[in-house]
C-alpha cells in the first residue's frame, strides 16, 4: 500500500500469462460533477459561485454551436450551489455515493491487494519476480520460510477523500433541453410558485406602516425582494402563506435595487432560479405579487424587450403591475424565476420592467450610483 498526505491507495494484481502482465482495465470515462460544470472548486463561496456561473453562460451565449443542453446543465448547477441546503444535501450525497463506490469496489473486485508503503515496508515484503527454474523456485521458498518476521507496518488512519471515485460519481440530472420543456398553465404555476411568494411591510419606529411590496424565497430563510422596499422603514415583516415573520435586511445592493433578506424560521419551498438570458422577445411570463395590497395576485403577459442600463439589461414586460407588486417574482412558462418586477413607466401604458434573476448572484451591499429609473428615464429620452 502506498500512501500520500494520508490516503490510501490500492493496486490490482497483474495477471502472468504467458510471461506478460495484463494491464489493470482502462477507468470508466469520468462523470463531471456540478462543480465541475461551474468549473469551481469544492470550497468555492457564494460570490465565486455566481462569477463562475455568469462568465461560463456569457461564454456559450456567445457562441452558436454550443450545446443547449450545456446552458441547462449550468442554470441546474448554480441552481444547487447558491442554496445553502441544496448544496450541503448534495455534498452529503456525493460523500454517501463515495462510501458505497469503495464498498462496492472492494466487494466486486477481491483479486485487489494492499501493498506496504515502499519507504516503511522492509526488504522482505517485497515479492520476488517468477522464476522459471524449479531449483530456484524451491531455493526461493526456503528462504521464506526462515526469512526474518517483517516489523509491522506502520498503523494508517485511512483518509476518505470526500470526492468519490471518477468512475462512481453520481450522474448529474440534466435539466431538459429548451425543446423538451413542457409551458405549465396559469393555474399550474400559481399552485406551484404561490407558496414560494411572499408580501412585505415596512415600518417606521411608531410602527406605521410605510412600505409595501413583495418577495420571492430563494433559499431556507432568504427572500429576494427590491431595496426600495425593504429599506422604506425601520422594521420588516414577511407573510408567505398564512405565516408572518420579522426579518432584515442582510445584503443592500441598491445599485441594482436587490435586497436580500433574512427571515428566522421560514422554511418555504425556494424557487429555481432561471436566467433572463434565455428569453426571448415575444415569450410568456408570468408576475405574482400583492398589487396594492392584493395578495397572491398573478398577472400574464410577454417579454416586450430587453432594455440596455449601466447595471446591464433589464426586461421589459406587459404583465401587469401596480404599487405593492415591486420585489414580486417574474416567472417564465416553465416556472423558473427570470426576473425581479422593479418598476413602471407610468405616463406609458404596459410599460412594465424587472431586473434580471442573474444579478441575484452578484449582489453586494453598496449604495446606488446609477437609480435604476433614472437610468431608464435617461435611455428613454430623445436625442
Amino acid at each position: 500500500m502506498w500512501h500520500r498526505a494520508g490516503i490510501c491507495v490500492t493496486r490490482p494484481k497483474s495477471r502472468i500469462m504467458g510471461g506478460m502482465a495484463t494491464p489493470p482495465a482502462r477507468p470508466a470515462p469520468k462523470k463531471r460533477t456540478l462543480y465541475d460544470i461551474l468549473g469551481v472548486a469544492r470550497d468555492a463561496n457564494a460570490i465565486d459561485i455566481g462569477i463562475a456561473y455568469k462568465a461560463r453562460l456569457e461564454a456559450l451565449n456567445r457562441n452558436p454551436a454550443a450545446d443547449p443542453n450545456e446552458v441547462n446543465l449550468l442554470h441546474e448547477a448554480y441552481h444547487v450551489l447558491c442554496m445553502p441546503n441544496e448544496r450541503a444535501a448534495y455534498d452529503a450525497k456525493l460523500i454517501t455515493m463515495a462510501e458505497k463506490a469503495a464498498a462496492r469496489e472492494a466487494a466486486q473486485n477481491p483479486d485487489l491487494v494492499l501493498e506496504p508503503d515502499e519507504e516503511d515496508a522492509p526488504p522482505a515484503w517485497k515479492r520476488p519476480p517468477v522464476l522459471a527454474a524449479g531449483a530456484l523456485v524451491l531455493a526461493f521458498l526456503g528462504w521464506w520460510a526462515v526469512r526474518p518476521a517483517p516489523k509491522p507496518a506502520p498503523a494508517i488512519v485511512a483518509q476518505r477523500e470526500l470526492r468519490p471515485p471518477e468512475e462512481t460519481r453520481p450522474a448529474v440530472v440534466a435539466a431538459p433541453a429548451p425543446a423538451e420543456l413542457v409551458a405549465k398553465s396559469a393555474e399550474a404555476l400559481f399552485t406551484e410558485l404561490a407558496p414560494s411568494t411572499a408580501r412585505i411591510v415596512a415600518y417606521d419606529v411608531s410602527g406605521r406602516a410605510v412600505g409595501l411590496g413583495s418577495g420571492v424565497v430563494i433559499g431556507t430563510g432568504s427572500v429576494i425582494t427590491n431595496c426600495h422596499v425593504a429599506t422604506a422603514g425601520g422594521s420588516l415583516t414577511v407573510k408567505v402563506g398564512a405565516e408572518q415573520f420579522s426579518a432584515s435586511v442582510e445584503v443592500a445592493d441598491e445599485e441594482y435595487d436587490l435586497c436580500r433578506l433574512s427571515v428566522m424560521g421560514l422554511t418555504a419551498p425556494a424557487v429555481v432560479i432561471g436566467s433572463a438570458e434565455t428569453l426571448k422577445t415575444g415569450q410568456k411570463v408570468y408576475a405574482i405579487g400583492s398589487p396594492q395590497g392584493l395578495e397572491l395576485t398573478i398577472s400574464d403577459g410577454i417579454v416586450s424587450g430587453m432594455r440596455n442600463l449601466p447595471q446591464g439589461r433589464v426586461i421589459q414586460t406587459t404583465a401587469p403591475i401596480s404599487p405593492g407588486s415591486s420585489g414580486g417574482p417574474l416567472f417564465d412558462a416553465f416556472g423558473r424565476l427570470v426576473g425581479i418586477m422593479t418598476f413602471q413607466h407610468r405616463t406609458g401604458q404596459n410599460l412594465n420592467f424587472a431586473v434580471p434573476a442573474d444579478w441575484i448572484a452578484n449582489i453586494r451591499s453598496r449604495s446606488a450610483v446609477n437609480p435604476l429609473t433614472e437610468a431608464m428615464q435617461r435611455s428613454m429620452a430623445p436625442n
